[in-house]
């Protein structure tokens, strides 16, 4: 019988629930082998006097249940009664709501599919009918992995103190807490105990052995959980990582696990990273990394071969370290070169890094005491670690398809002409392992922009996000624009010159070295009559806030020449011939030039990208005027620049100078020594936003003054705001310093540069244009902005309070680069800055544009050939495929030009034009520079026609294409921004230099063409930082104006400040006891808000009705469930 209500029992059948159906005779019968006996018949009657009904009683209950997360719960209930009773189920005593994954079935079964850890709980069943109700209850529990409530943060101690780490764990069954320490159990021992079930680690008595990462390891059946905690014992200092364990190259079979080892070193701990064939590893079932850094990859197949490279990272450095991993089976080839990939990139990786390292080992593995000024100069424009992989990337790419091209002529030995297509012998997978060993792709990703909190408000420090819809327009590290096409004399990656003999225009294109002295060299100098040497100053540090092409990462072909040793041309050597007859230069045919590195994705590696790409140069800064000099360009650069210990938002400072202002930080191992002779001084190079502030002591001054300028913005602003964080400070400050710069260059320094007519030209700010594109030009970097080349002096002078020359002289330019010492031991920064405002610049005259000090004595030294500015300006034109001059007068609308006599209203000077044509033969081969440097200045300005028109294109569009520029209505109020454009040059002197108190009220202009001369510093205008005064949650309504005005006072100022301070040392002593509770309570919001996912809860019943019911709660009230809220009505 099937009918579950007949069951057998000690005493005979049971017939639960009998009804009409069960009338009729029964026989109860025994069989056994052979043998059958029957019971006499029994025969049910149903009486027509029996009871009506009964009440419900449950036959079936559902018994205790233990099940794991994922698996199906479920639950019987049955129950028997007259008239038959109904079941309800319901958990925690709320009605159970049924969905997809809820579901009772006929026969009144529970069942719960995909069961989570909040299934767990006391499951009631409720039978009921008019008779009466009774329930059955059953426990059911869920096998939970562990999680980690809380855990304790990173803790810095001091030597001897007791440390307390804690690990709150939840899990069904009761997790079991095991502690590690770099990988290593703890034994319990005399300082070391364990507390609270294993939750709590202490130690007394800290010692430095005891400094390294802790992990707290939660297990139960279910899984595990784990959380690191890194322990610091003071005064072992910061430290750059180190790899202990490196990456190794090793073979395994298909199918089985290996682990690749590392282990790094550092201060703060190091993040450790992963990369596969240049790619970032994302952790998953296959790729795990432990505690300790190493990646351990299981079931491997042939897919995880590869180079796997491990980086450890923290703010003061990284190091990296790699390793091939040769999964063991056969591979199909695809293309004739895919088998020749890996040993290509190989060789392209040996290659390039042997270059590299003989060029660093070169620069800086020296120990001689006094320095060549040439070899400081590489060394401090040579690219940082970031730049460096910027650079390489681009070097490996095309050595390695350089280096398939020859392996697969050789063994294949078939004739590949030079219209291969490297496509025809890699595969595409194999090109795009190609593009993310060497790097290339990872710099052409698009940056993540979607933390808009942050990028409605400040920039980032990379110059990314900028723009919203081109995140990477005017970021660093990006390549330059182009307004003219590139002309290379392969029409691809070879400059303007590169053949020897080959002619342009009919004429041979003359060595860069004899242009230099035969037109721009001069000995004469002529003062200016308007502008002071700040105008240059102020220039080459907007400069290097605006570009600087990253140089060749290898002073070395790939042949092994080195470039200062060979005056052939072979990338990256591209020397300046010396002319026979030069006066200077008898000794050296040759003056060594290096050649730009290019952006992945141009010159030979375009052929990832489909297309044939000029080559283009790349720009290690963002294109904005915003202060990357000041706060670096990366945010790695921006950290080690940071004050972030005390979370006040200041900038490093180092040592303080006499009168007790901050100067610089010295910079550490990693960077340059700049000093030139270690016998002159102790004091060692500084550090700041860009790499080149120690080539001359009057830009170390200027770099000075602005970290001065940003401190002091944010101290002030700390008072007005003190409940403001670290990174507010540190950001609203960077974002008022940014402003100061583009006001004093748009409003005080460019119209001295390109004159009344050009400042009409470039017009008034219209507002924020997304469709402009604010990188820089290459020709502006290249060519136009270097105009100012030609009114520096030779001399800087060094005045003292009463404008009279310091003790310690004036400096020549020889002098003045690399001596960082001299700012320090020479009088400071007050000097420098008052000969820069006091003194005329150099008047660029028709014959006189560079003076001899940058053409024959720049970086002289006893054995070696000193530079050429000039001559450099003209080969970097050239290397950067530049167009020549005729090519830009098209562009700015000029006159078109047929022969030199056309040039007379640009170039007056009939001489100079008849030594154009002698130089050149035809104006179609002058260069960019020369031309634009020898033009007729415009009137009221200081460059000619051309170089105005190009500026004027490049600060248009850094203006309009900036969405943080100042004038924006965005960025400041109007109430801030009239402060704003109070800011000037000569009140950052006056707040920021080490003493000084008067000044000109126009630093750019002569004190002798301005009444008063000098003004002292309290009569020059200051911005009122109380603008920037922010309510915290206490501000008076709108009518209390005068309450409003007595807070922004300095004295409510301080109460507020007092009144902050107090309230937040109050929260102190709260938070750590509230950070359990609010993990906690997330929990248990999380899991409310999933139970009571749509419905009402009916108090009177205690039970939870569905969303649209309708219900008689009590006589004469209709209650409805609507949108999760009872809504009750009288009817009567």
């Amino acid at each position: 019988m099937s009918d579950s209500r007949y069951s057998m029992t000690n005493d005979g059948l049971m017939i639960k629930s009998a009804s009409l159906k069960d009338v009729g005779t029964y026989e109860c019968m025994v069989k056994k082998e052979n043998v059958e006996l029957k019971s006499r018949p029994a025969k049910i009657i149903l009486e027509s006097n029996a009871p009506a009904g009964s009440p419900p009683e449950i036959i079936v209950e559902p018994g205790h249940k233990t099940v794991s997360v994922g698996d199906q719960l479920r639950l019987a209930c049955e129950a028997i009664g007259v008239p038959e009773p109904s079941i309800t189920w319901a958990k925690d005593d709320i009605n159970l709501e049924f969905g997809q994954r809820v579901q009772v079935f006929q026969n009144n079964t529970l069942i719960i599919s995909k069961v989570e850890r909040t299934d767990v709980g006391h499951y009631k069943c409720v039978a009921s009918n008019y008779l009466g109700r009774v329930s059955s209850e059953a426990m059911v529990n869920v096998n939970a992995p562990p999680v980690i409530v809380s855990a304790s943060r990173d803790i810095t101690v001091k030597t001897g103190a007791t440390v307390e780490l804690q690990c709150l764990v939840e899990g069904y069954p009761k997790p079991v807490v095991t502690w590690f320490k770099d990988g290593r159990s703890i034994i319990p021992g005399p300082r070391t105990s364990f507390h609270n079930e294993r939750t709590a680690l202490r130690i007394e008595h800290a010692k430095d052995s005891d400094r390294g990462m802790f992990t707290c390891l939660a297990q139960n059946l279910a899984g595990s959980a784990e959380s690191n905690i890194e322990i610091k014992v003071r005064g072992y200092g910061p430290r750059r990582p180190k790899l202990l364990i490196k990456p190794f190259d090793m073979e395994a079979p298909q199918r089985t696990s290996i682990e690749v080892p590392c282990k790094a070193d550092g201060d703060p701990t190091p993040n450790i990273t992963w990369t596969k064939d240049g790619v970032d590893l994302v952790q998953d079932q296959n790729h795990k990394i432990n505690s300790i850094g190493s990646l351990r990859l299981f079931n491997i197949s042939f897919a995880n071969s590869g180079v796997y490279e491990c980086t450890a990272k923290n703010i003061h450095g990284q190091e990296s370290a790699r390793g091939t991993i040769a999964v063991l089976g056969d591979v199909l080839e695809q293309s004739p070169g895919d088998r020749f990939v890996n040993l290509a990139f190989h060789e392209a990786n040996l290659e390039v890094d042997r270059a590299v390292n003989a060029t660093i080992n070169s620069l800086f593995g020296s120990d001689d005491k006094i320095m060549n000024p040439e070899k400081l100069m590489r060394m401090s424009r040579f690219p940082d670690v970031v730049a460096r992989d910027v650079a390489k990337s681009a070097d490996i790419f095309e050595r390695t398809l350089a280096n398939v091209r020859k392996h697969v002529q050789a063994g294949l030995k078939i004739n590949l002409t030079e219209n291969f297509s490297y496509r025809d012998l890699l595969s595409v997978e194999q090109l795009d392992l190609i593009a993310n060993l060497s790097g290339c792709l990872k710099y052409q990703t698009k940056p993540n922009c979607s933390d808009m909190c942050f990028h409605t408000k400040y920039r980032t420090i990379d110059g990314t996000c900028n723009n919203l819809q081109n995140p990477l327009w005017g970021s660093s590290h990006t390549q330059f624009r182009r307004i003219l096409k590139p002309i290379y004399e392969n029409g691809f990656n070879t400059p303007i010159g590169w053949t020897k003999g080959m002619k342009y225009y009919g004429f041979e294109k003359p060595g860069a070295r004899k242009v230099s002295t035969s037109i721009i060299r001069t000995n004469e100098i002529t003062s200016d009559e308007e502008i002071t040497h700040m105008v240059m100053q102020w220039g080459q540090f907007l400069d290097h806030d605006l570009d600087h092409a990253i140089p060749s990462t290898t002073k070395e072909s790939w042949e092994g020449l080195d470039c200062k040793k060979t005056c052939a041309y072979s990338f990256p050597c591209f020397p300046m011939d010396v002319p026979p007859n030069d006066d200077r230069i008898k000794n050296r045919r040759c003056m060594d030039f290096i050649r730009s590195s290019s952006i992945c994705g141009t010159d030979t590696t375009s052929v990832f990208f489909d297309k044939l790409q000029p080559r283009e140069q790349i720009n290690q800064l963002t294109a904005f005027i915003d202060g990357s000099q000041i706060y670096g360009f990366t945010n790695d650069r921006s950290f080690i620049l940071r004050e972030v210990q005390t979370g006040f938002g200041l900038m490093r400072g180092g040592i303080s100078s006499t009168f007790g202002k901050e100067m610089l930080p010295i910079a550490g191992a990693d960077e340059v020594d700049c000093r030139r002779d270690l016998t002159e001084s102790d004091t060692g190079c500084y550090l700041a936003g860009d790499i080149r502030a120690n080539e001359q002591v009057g830009l170390l001054a200027m770099h000075t003054i602005w970290i001065r300028e940003h401190n002091r913005i944010a101290r002030e602003l700390r008072t007005i705001n003190p409940h403001w964080e670290g990174d507010i400070l540190f950001h609203e400050a960077r974002k008022i310093v940014g402003a100061e710069l583009q006001h004093i260059t748009y409003k005080h320094w460019l119209p001295y540069v390109l004159g009344p007519e050009g400042m009409d030209m470039l017009g008034q700010y219209q507002g924020y244009d997304p469709t402009v594109n604010p990188s820089i030009s290459n020709v502006f970097a290249t060519a136009a902005l270097r105009f100012g080349h030609s009114i520096i002096n030779p001399v800087l002078s060094r005045l003292d309070d009463n404008f009279t020359t310091i003790p310690q002289g004036d400096l020549s330019l020889g002098k003045a680069f690399f001596t960082p010492w001299r700012l320090s031991d020479e009088g400071g920064t007050d000097p420098l800055m008052r000969g820069f405002f006091a003194v005329p610049a150099k008047r660029k005259m028709p014959r006189q544009n560079l003076n001899d000090q940058l053409i024959d004595h720049l970086f002289t030294s006893a054995h070696a050939v000193s530079l050429d500015l000039a001559a450099m300006n003209i080969q970097r034109s050239r290397d950067h495929g530049i167009p020549g001059y005729t090519e830009w007068r098209t562009v700015c609308n000029m006159s078109k030009v047929e022969n030199f006599d056309d040039l007379k209203n640009e170039i007056s000077d009939n001489e100079v034009r008849n030594k154009l044509k002698e130089l050149y033969g035809h104006p179609g081969n002058i260069d960019v520079w020369v031309g634009g440097i020898l033009e007729d200045q415009v009137a009221g300005g200081k460059v000619g026609p051309l170089f105005q028109c190009l500026l004027i294109e490049q600060f248009k569009n850094l203006r309009n294409g900036d969405r943080f520029w100042y004038e924006n209505p965005s960025t400041f109020s109007p109430a801030k921004l009239t402060q704003i454009k109070q800011a000037s040059l000569a009140r950052v002197l006056c707040d920021n230099g080490d003493n000084i108190t008067l000044t000109s009220r126009d630093v750019f202009k002569l004190p002798e063409l301005q009444s008063p001369k000098l003004l002292p510093c309290k009569s020059i205008p200051s911005i009122d930082l109380r603008l920037w005064f922010e309510c915290n949650g206490d501000c008076p309504g709108e009518n209390a104006s005068k309450e409003i005005d007595e807070l922004r006072s300095k004295d409510a100022l301080a109460k507020v400040m007092n009144m902050t301070e107090g309230k937040l040392e109050g929260l102190r002593s709260v938070v750590d006891g509230l950070k359990l509770d609010i993990k906690r309570l997330k929990r248990e919001i999380r899991h409310l808000t999933k139970s009571s996912k749509g419905g009402c809860y009916d108090e009177t019943v205690k039970r939870r009705r569905r969303e649209g019911r309708i219900w008689a709660s009590k006589k004469c009230t209709r209650c409805e469930c609507r949108n999760s809220q009872i809504l009750c009505q009288s009817l009567c």
